[in-house]
């Protein structure tokens, strides 16, 4: 793939990755609200604050964002991991495996 195709792809994964976003706050918030912090070609890391942080269904509030990315774009993607940095803040580094357009 040439630099150009990857830097378009890029593009459209993090578009995608922001919509995703933006649809995961607007159904979830206020008890979950998703802010990108880094995205790569293999990684994202996304922070995750509110009350959700507390209850016992923590992963299912990360994978809901996995959720809301596949309707953006086709992606393989997992939560690789997650931390409590602060009260009511998570933050989950994604593994990308893939991603394409639908």
């Amino acid at each position: 793939m040439n630099r150009e195709n990857l830097g378009d792809k890029m593009q459209f994964f993090k578009d995608a990755v922001l919509k995703a976003v933006e649809a995961y706050n607007h159904f979830r918030s206020p008890e979950a609200k998703a802010r990108l912090i880094k995205i790569g070609k293999s990684k994202l890391i996304v922070d995750f604050e509110g009350s959700f942080c507390r209850t016992c269904g923590v992963h299912d509030y990360l994978e809901d964002l996995i959720y809301e990315l596949e309707r953006f774009a086709d992606v393989e993607i997992e939560v690789l991991s997650f931390e409590n940095y602060e009260p009511e803040k998570i933050r989950v580094k994604y593994g990308v495996k893939s991603v394409s357009k639908h």
